[in-house]
């Protein structure tokens, strides 16, 4: 195959777009393979980095650069690309990797080989994406939050009032957001919206009521068979649970025992009982981005919500 000339300049959008797609390409396309090199490298190692700083309480402004990494890393890539194609020479003499076809190929092992085997390893050790669809975590999180969950330690015991990434019992599983409030032993109750835990009477600042009343009177009918098998001897078959009226019931051993911080919006161990430890899928970390589902606009952004650390 012999080489040719090209009379056109090197295109620094057409080296961008290509930058995006595998990170260097563009620099390839601008027939510099060494500083295409030196990109993939660098802007794999940001990626690295600024999953890790995920897990380090920063301060400050600081805490907010594992998700400034994102844009910046775009901004690096149409950096390089520009500069390696403004630089090209012209003419420009075609090298035997400057061929569509080769671009092609390499877009399609980045996107179906390269990029899911870095994405699978990066949710399956580091991190996953969730979106709240929900309003059962306000005011905590919000409906339209983007939440990064830690899947590091995801096997440890949690803490009393951890949020945690749960799979909920049943057939197919459902991955909710939910705040543990009593651990295996754990004796629990509400009454009148009032969590007792241990006979003790708990603070919840984080805790909101609707002050609905035909929540407040909700029977707990898919909830009752579960908490009849847990509940502290007395009169069974008098028991009639509510959304804010229940137990006191007994946590069984190796489990966890969840409810969300919008307690009449919740479904929760409340309907399904308590959950096994193991099925534990992470602890939010940070809400990366966030939505208002009820804003005005093509794009309603709640700024001030992006880089809330949990």
């Amino acid at each position: 195959m012999g080489l040719e000339l090209d009379r056109s300049r090197r295109s620094p959008f057409a080296a961008t777009l290509l930058s995006f797609g595998l990170p260097g390409l563009g620099e390839v396309y601008a027939g510099q393979p060494r500083a295409a090199a030196l990109t993939f490298v660098v802007y794999y190692c940001i990626t690295a980095l600024s999953v890790a700083l995920l897990f380090v309480p920063l301060p400050g402004l600081l805490a907010d650069l594992p998700i400034a990494a994102g844009p910046l890393c775009l901004v690096f890539l149409a950096v390089r690309a520009t500069r390696a194609a403004r630089r090209a020479p012209q003419p420009y003499l075609l090298q035997p990797y400057n061929r569509w076809y080769w671009y092609v190929v390499a877009l399609l092992l980045s996107v179906f080989v390269w990029q899911r085997a870095v994405l699978r390893t990066i949710t399956t050790w580091w991190v996953e994406a969730y979106r709240i669809p929900s309003a059962a975590m306000i005011p905590t999180i919000l409906p339209g939050d983007f939440v990064l969950v830690s899947r590091i330690h995801a096997d440890r015991v949690p803490a009393r009032n951890d949020l945690v990434v749960v799979a909920t019992p049943g057939g197919a599983p459902l991955f909710v957001l939910k705040r543990v409030v009593g651990l295996g032993g754990d004796t629990l109750s509400m009454r009148k919206g009032v969590l007792t835990r241990n006979d003790a009477a708990i603070d919840e600042p984080y805790m909101q009521l609707s002050d609905s009343s035909a929540a407040a009177g909700e029977d707990l009918h898919e909830g009752r068979a579960w908490q009849l098998a847990h509940l502290v001897p007395t009169r069974q078959r008098d028991y009639r649970p509510t959304m804010r009226d229940w137990g006191p019931i007994v946590v069984p051993h190796d489990s966890l025992f969840v409810l969300g911080d919008n307690r009449d919006e919740s479904f929760d161990s409340r309907f399904w009982g308590a959950i096994s430890t193991r099925q534990v899928r992470g602890h939010p970390l940070v809400v990366y981005f966030s939505l208002n589902p009820d804003g005005i606009g093509p794009l309603p952004i709640r700024w001030g919500r992006i880089g809330r650390r949990f």
